[in-house]
């Protein structure tokens, strides 16, 4: 299906695209002269994640979209619990005050960096002078890293962006529903459906979506 077809048939541009982030992670890539490897914790994946969109935008007329990013971004939430952990060792007495320290600055940095990876995008403009047309989908993963980021990117946007807040015009969020996970009250990740619910309600635009 093509559209904006101002750009065809004169621009040898795609339409939408779907990267595969993970694998780019996982394997490194290069962009322009530099050569970036894997990401160590949950701000660098998320700064990659803005540099990605930025040059796949560039060179495209199409949105971008980050699949599952909730679960993309889980291992190296993962990364920063560990560091910080550790860190809680060399001054924090106790185990219990130790593992409430790394849980407490983990989901700050979850924060920060998904508050971070919103502000990028909306500040980004591409080649053709247009904020990159970015979707996030997210919503089933289920382990607790995940559903903290999930937490995350509706509070994010219920927050607004600026002193104004502001309802950010991207990502698009896609917020998927799973019967077992979070559709139904007796669910586990029913109180995340929730904040998506409250978000929705607070910070509509046109194509935000539940999806089920």
């Amino acid at each position: 299906h093509y559209h904006d077809l101002d750009y065809q048939p004169y621009a040898p541009m795609t339409n939408c695209s779907l990267p595969d982030f993970e694998y780019m992670f996982e394997n490194g890539f290069n962009i322009g002269n530099a050569e970036v490897e894997k990401p160590k914790s949950i701000g660098t994946a998320g700064a990659q994640i803005a540099q990605i969109i930025a040059n796949v935008a560039s060179s495209q007329y199409g949105g971008t979209s980050v699949d599952m990013i909730d679960q993309l971004l889980a291992p190296y939430a993962e990364m920063n619990y560990q560091k910080n952990l550790e860190i809680s060792k060399g001054w924090v007495d106790g185990e219990a005050k130790q593992l409430a320290y790394a849980e407490e600055q983990t989901l700050k940095q979850i924060y920060d960096a998904v508050q971070g990876l919103e502000y990028e995008i909306n500040t980004l403009y591409t080649s053709n002078g247009q904020t990159p047309f970015t979707t996030f989908g997210f919503g089933l993963g289920a382990d607790k890293w995940s559903r903290e980021i999930q937490k995350a990117i509706l509070e994010v946007r219920i927050k607004g962006l600026g002193k104004e807040r502001r309802t950010a015009i991207f990502p698009k969020l896609v917020f998927f529903l799973e019967d077992g996970l979070n559709l139904k009250k007796s669910d586990p990740n029913y109180d995340v459906k929730e904040l998506a619910l409250e978000c929705a309600t607070k910070r509509m635009y046109p194509k935000e979506i539940l999806g089920l």
